[in-house]
């Protein structure tokens, strides 16, 4: 928040000013590890979630871009060898938010974009014979997509509509639930509309 709070003045001095809103949906891969257990399986879980994205040029800069997005994902999983038992069999609910400045490679219909940054991921991990744990981590992610103009409205209120895909790599700082790594691979369908 306070990065953006910082943003906000040169937004001011910026021209071009294209605001866009994003449903998105497909499927997320999760990857846990832990040295105590001999390995953790985790299912690709159905993904969701939405973004809100401006598209900036500034003086120094064009198609400068400021995202802030948000996923959910639940998925079931099984460890190995890991928290004193043979098997372990657990649902991990994980919800996340980020702000992530990037560059939109604006073209006639084609638009590529990157982007990357930073935010929070909160977790809910449930064994099915243990008690819960929840924390909120840290989070760094990186990303690419490519959306389409597939019609253009002509009206003042609503200037596009894209479809298009996109990937995201996660990988989350956390605490309790495995001590050494946990990431992740999101890959998703888009639904955008420019205004």
């Amino acid at each position: 928040m306070v990065v953006v709070a910082l943003l906000l003045p040169a937004a001011a001095f910026a021209k071009d000013f294209r605001s866009n809103t994003a449903a998105e949906g497909g499927y997320v891969w999760l990857f846990m590890y832990d040295s105590g257990a001999r390995h953790i399986d985790v299912d690709p879980a159905l993904t969701y979630g939405a973004t809100l994205f401006q598209i900036t040029d500034f003086s120094w800069a064009r198609n400068m871009m400021g995202e802030l997005t948000c996923l959910y994902a639940k998925a079931r999983g099984e460890g190995f060898e890991w928290l004193g038992d043979e098997s372990t069999v657990f649902d991990l609910t994980m919800h996340h938010a980020a702000f992530n400045p990037g560059y939109v490679f604006e073209g006639r219909k084609l638009h590529p974009y990157i982007s990357g940054g930073f935010g929070a991921t909160y977790l809910l991990f449930q064994p099915l014979e243990n008690e819960e744990q929840d924390e909120i981590d840290f989070t760094i992610n990186l990303g690419a997509g490519v959306d389409y103009t597939v019609w253009e409205t002509g009206m003042a209120a609503l200037d596009r509509l894209d479809l298009g895909l996109r990937a995201r790599y996660l990988y989350i700082f956390q605490k309790e639930i495995v001590d050494t790594a946990m990431n992740g691979m999101a890959f998703q369908l888009r639904l955008n509309l420019r205004w």
